[in-house]
């Protein structure tokens, strides 16, 4: 089995048989570390899901216009 590259998840299988996508990202809020997941039944199925969630981990946050003032 090839090893991927850093950062990019991880896809596994359960027990259960379901399949099973993994990604890491930060909280831009905290700076914690974030592991998301999506799920598949098939393995097809969890790599469009670990797809998905890297596009999501690098869209930038929008905010709804909110303005925060310091005193």
């Amino acid at each position: 089995m090839k090893k991927g590259n850093y950062g990019n998840g991880s896809i596994y299988r359960r027990q259960d048989g379901r399949w099973v996508a993994a990604v890491c990202s930060r909280d831009p809020a905290t700076g914690k570390s974030i592991r998301r997941y999506g799920y598949g039944k098939t393995k097809l199925e969890a790599l469009q899901k670990k797809m998905e969630l890297l596009v999501m981990r690098e869209e930038p946050l929008v905010t709804s216009g909110l303005i925060v003032r310091l005193i």
